[in-house]
């Protein structure tokens, strides 16, 4: 019997074991479990639908290049978040945990042992792209960002010169001061 024989049953419990410890890493994990719609959460419904195309092509040992898209998707939304680079790939080696927990139920480990450890390097290797992939997207954030000072674009974008900006900051603070003169 093999590991994904094994596993097959097991995973839905799996993946969404997975896709909860990925969002448990955000502000407000429960708004990401919760909220099913894509449009009110598309940062819960990217990671869901990513997390559960990689456990597919890591477990039916599909080619690794079938990974890139949807671990691009995770990544491209951890590189713009307040995430350090480990954290930002670390969801990929929970995997590896997340399936030795479902395996120790199983009695019989040992025939699945050799078939593990093809898929813990299966998981390395997809960690490695999703570095790689990290790294891609915070370069070309700098890139964009660099690229903004050079044309004048930020003076416009940082909320210190835009009129409308100002204009904005002009109101919330009149409203704040009627309401601190009511209050007093």
């Amino acid at each position: 019997m093999n590991l994904e024989t094994i596993l097959a049953p097991k995973k839905k419990v799996i993946t969404q074991k997975w896709i909860d410890r990925v969002l448990d890493t955000y502000g407000a994990p429960e708004f990401f479990k919760k909220q099913k719609d894509r449009f009110a959460n598309p940062i819960g419904a990217t990671i869901s639908e990513g997390l559960q195309d990689l456990y597919a092509v890591l477990l039916e040992e599909r080619e690794l290049g079938e990974a890139a898209k949807p671990l691009e998707n995770i990544i491209k939304i951890r590189a713009v978040q307040d995430f350090t680079p480990s954290q930002s790939v670390a969801f990929v080696y929970q995997l590896k945990s997340i399936v030795r927990e479902a395996l120790d139920r199983d009695k019989n480990r040992d025939e699945f042992l050799a078939g593990m450890t093809a898929l813990e390097a299966r998981i390395d290797k997809v960690a490695l792209m999703a570095f790689d992939l990290y790294m891609d997207c915070r370069e070309r954030l700098h890139q964009i960002r660099v690229n903004e000072v050079l044309s004048g674009r930020s003076a416009l974008t940082d909320g210190t010169k835009c009129v409308s900006a100002m204009l904005k900051r002009d109101q919330t603070e009149s409203a704040d001061n009627i309401q601190i003169n009511r209050l007093t």
